[in-house]
């Protein structure tokens, strides 16, 4: 296992010559749990090389067919072959703990953002391009007029870097590796990306008693807001930052589920590490999702702020502001939650619940009863400093015969890590009942 408990994928990228090829064998040499990836290829092997060793070596037409499926992170066209980085591969490396580090171009690294956001992307780049120029001379590969090729195409790469996460200026080479193991170093202490401590458990064991319940089973969690278009600029959501959601899929995993997180637009959150992500848009695509993803589950949280309503009609294009106003006429979406559950699916339920006022309890336990849920959670709305739009959460979990769990104030990581133990504690105790 990784010091972080979860693998890290790190992406070298920058332009020809800065030196990222060294920095890559650096990690992999010093780094602890790092290795290359494999990735497959179209050329012939060479002497020596060996199948599902060096490279996965395949046809064209393989390779493209693949291409078609989503089977790569990123993909590239080098000296007439093609090469790439198979993503279900790398993904069941990260989850057995084990990081991965890739040197590819800043256009392999773009395809890398888009396809596995979580990823760590660090950009390369000499002290001047006087130093660039000079290493591609002393390289002895290239002609004159590649290498002026080659420092347009460093400018041109520069243009991409504020998509990377870090920075690193490759001046002299032991400079350039100690500001790459800093990094290394921080994200395996980052509580954005590591298990919650064990520490902060033990000095309150009785708040997080009951996690174990949850060890092999499978979870899904919903989180975020939707978006309803009215046309294809605008549309109709509300203030949820999807916190919540994210922080519940991650006590889960650290429970020892099996977690899918479908999540709404929440662009600012880092995707959990060894949690399965599918994105969704509208409450549409929210339940069509979640039609695919409850077979054999356990438990649906369903912490996503859905959109009540939605448009009647959606507008191809942007609306044209200059004739004035228009009348937008507003239809109920679908209570999801309750349409899930009156499928008689086997799975148990958690709803939450955002009350403002007098009767917020009564309020709750309707919304409960009504979705066919096995808990909710009441978040009460209006607490300045905590619940949307907030990292600071607080709230009571009840349960259909009226008992209650209270959390205290604290962060939202810290309350999804309490609600998970209270479920599996009164779940343990339902199901004994049964037996």
């Amino acid at each position: 296992m990784s010091r972080n408990g979860y693998g890290i994928l790190y992406v070298i990228a920058g332009p020809s010559g800065a030196g990222k090829t060294t920095l890559a064998h650096h990690l992999v040499e010093t780094g602890g749990n790092i290795s290359f990836s494999v990735s497959a290829t179209t050329r012939k092997p060479r002497t020596g090389e060996t199948h599902g060793t060096d490279y996965l070596f395949m046809t064209r037409d393989e390779f493209l067919e693949l291409e078609k499926t989503g089977w790569f992170l990123e993909t590239a066209l080098v000296h007439g072959h093609l090469y790439g980085t198979p993503a279900g591969l790398v993904r069941d490396r990260l989850s057995t703990g084990e990081s991965i580090v890739l040197d590819i171009d800043v256009q392999g690294a773009m395809q890398v953002r888009k396809a596995f956001p979580g990823a760590v992307l660090v950009f390369i780049l000499p002290p001047s391009p006087e130093v660039l120029r000079r290493r591609l001379v002393d390289r002895g590969t290239d002609s004159g007029g590649e290498i002026e090729a080659r420092m347009r195409e460093a400018a041109s790469e520069t243009r991409w870097a504020g998509i990377f996460d870090y920075f690193v200026l490759n001046d002299s080479i032991e400079d350039a590796k100690a500001r790459l193991d800093s990094i290394v170093g921080s994200l395996a202490v980052s509580l954005d990306r590591i298990p919650f401590p064990e520490g902060m458990r033990e000095l309150d064991p009785e708040t997080y008693a009951g996690r174990d319940y949850w060890k092999g089973k499978k979870v899904v969690v919903t989180a975020g807001p939707t978006r309803e278009m009215i046309d294809d600029v605008r549309f109709i959501s509300n203030r949820s930052s999807g916190i919540m959601g994210y922080s519940l899929a991650m006590a889960f995993r650290d429970a020892g589920s099996r977690v899918t997180l479908v999540s709404g637009p929440c662009g600012a959150l880092l995707p959990p590490a060894a949690v399965k992500l599918v994105r969704v848009d509208s409450a549409g695509d929210l339940e069509a999702a979640l039609a695919g993803a409850m077979t054999g589950t356990d438990l649906l949280a369903m912490v996503a702020a859905v959109s009540d309503y939605r448009p009647g009609s959606r507008h191809g294009g942007k609306l044209d502001r200059s004739g004035g106003g228009f009348d937008l006429r507003l239809e109920p979406t679908d209570d999801i939650l309750r349409n899930i559950s009156g499928t008689g699916s086997g799975s148990r339920f958690l709803a939450f619940a955002l009350e403002y006022g007098p009767g917020a309890d009564e309020r709750a336990l309707a919304k409960m009863s009504g979705k066919g849920a096995d808990a909710v959670f009441l978040n009460l709305g209006g607490i300045e400093g905590s619940g949307m739009e907030s990292p600071f959460n607080s709230g009571v979990l009840i349960f259909p015969d009226g008992s209650r769990a209270e959390v205290p104030p604290g962060s939202k990581r810290f309350v999804a890590e309490a609600i998970v133990a209270a479920l599996g504690r009164r779940f343990r105790r339902d199901d004994g009942a049964d037996g």
